[in-house]
């Protein structure tokens, strides 16, 4: 027989994703993780799995209790009712507040209490055959001492799996830190991760990471977002795959302007890049997105200017259908313009002007990071940028000087800008 899990990390229910059109902010909830939470609990009982495992901070903040509390409780009512357990650890953001809903949702099963490593056995539906999940749970905000010490060790002759609200490789972080040597090195067959919103590349070859969160947030939590499908079989992992089905998902589009020969092109670019992503969706999706945020960046040879681009794209207040064939809708949270002038920076560079003087450096900017010249002009950005932090109006901001990778990026983006305009400027 197999055994099925569903595993989820960070769930954060009380929250709302940020940044959304007008047209939609008002009902915010149905993008939320509470929706992802409802569709969650479908998708387990759908595929009839024997246990739904959350990894950690399964809800925001014990500012959420109220609204998170109806939420569990209905959901684990209708997973226990349709056979399936629902096993979960605290992580640093309900450290106190889950354990206090746990009192209420007696279904629910809560691992590694106090910081003491639990094991249970989570068997399948004709309970032939059974996994050891192993949990741990925060005792406190602030962890920092690797939980990974206290391991009492993997059970030998069984598949072992593995529960953990962590900072992985991240030694100095008061979040539970562990080395991922130390996770490989534990004997657990399976470690489910939460923490990091960014999954990690799982699979059956593969099995141990961060599931990442189930429902976007915000524009960081890029890409299909959902729980995780892990079968065991005869002992071995026989499945693992990320069930797609968050109600929100923020979509990063890399779109071509190059031979585009008037602004009206640059939608008909937009359009055929955001369909070709539809049609890549996850094969194992569960359900599609309601909502898509583009973020796109404009790439290629073109000499539109930001002027052009902002009047030919949507305001990011508008809330547009998804092209014919696919449900939902979408909206543009944000754009980028990253081209290159259609004449090659070498032929400006070597112009005799304010143009000319920029293509250069942009030249140099483009060079390997050990190249002298480069190394020059972001010492001297980085100066100024120390200078501008130490000025009494930017040290309320939050945040470090930037390395100077970043700074290249940023003076390559602002100063392809300041071509194009010049270059505009000349034409007019």
């Amino acid at each position: 027989m197999t055994i099925k899990l569903l595993a989820a990390g960070d769930l954060h229910l009380g929250r709302r994703p940020g940044r959304l059109p007008d047209a939609v902010s008002g009902h915010a909830i149905d993008y939320a993780p509470a929706e992802a939470w409802q569709r969650l609990i479908d998708c387990a009982i759908g595929e009839a799995v024997d246990a739904v495992i959350l990894a950690g901070d399964v809800v925001e903040s014990s500012r959420d209790y109220f609204e998170a509390l109806p939420r569990l409780q209905r959901g684990i009512q209708q997973l226990t009712a349709a056979g399936i357990r629902t096993c979960l650890v605290s992580g640093n953001h309900d450290v106190e507040v889950l354990p206090r809903l746990i009192q209420r949702v007696p279904d629910a099963e809560l691992l590694g209490a106090e910081g003491e490593w639990q094991a249970i056995e989570v068997y399948d539906r004709a309970r032939s055959d059974s996994v050891v999940l192993w949990g741990w749970s925060f005792p406190q905000p602030r962890v920092e001492r690797s939980p990974l010490v206290d391991f009492p060790g993997a059970r030998p002759g069984r598949l072992n799996v593995g529960v953990l609200h962590c900072d992985r490789d991240q030694l100095q972080s008061p979040y539970a830190p562990v080395s991922g040597q130390a996770l490989a090195d534990s004997g657990v067959d399976v470690w489910l991760l939460g923490h990091i919103h960014q999954p990690d590349s799982l699979s059956a070859a593969s099995p141990y990471g961060y599931l990442g969160t189930v429902c976007g947030l915000d524009a960081g939590d890029q890409g299909p977002r959902g729980p995780w499908r892990i079968d065991v079989t005869n002992g071995e992992i026989s499945r693992f795959e990320q069930r797609a089905l968050a109600p929100i998902q923020w979509t990063p589009l890399r779109v071509d302007l190059t031979g585009t020969d008037s602004v009206d092109g640059i939608e008909g670019r937009l359009l055929t890049a955001f369909e070709k992503a539809l049609g890549t969706a996850p094969e194992q999706a569960a359900r599609a997105p309601d909502l898509y945020a583009l973020q796109v960046t404009l790439t290629g040879e073109s000499d539109y200017t930001d002027g052009d681009v902002a009047a030919a794209l949507p305001n990011r207040d508008q809330v547009h259908e998804c092209p014919a064939g696919y449900a939902g809708q979408w909206f543009l949270e944000r754009w980028t313009l990253e081209t290159q002038p259609t004449i090659a920076l070498s032929q400006l560079a070597r112009r005799d002007d304010q143009p000319g003087l920029l293509a250069r450096r942009l030249e140099i900017l483009a060079r390997p990071a050990t190249d002298p010249e480069r190394q020059s002009i972001l010492q001297s950005a980085a100066r100024v940028a120390n200078d501008a932090q130490r000025q009494g109006q930017w040290q309320r901001l939050p945040g470090q000087v930037p390395d100077a990778e970043t700074i290249a990026e940023w003076l390559q983006q602002r100063g392809l800008a300041a071509l194009r305009a010049m270059l505009a400027a000349e034409r007019d």
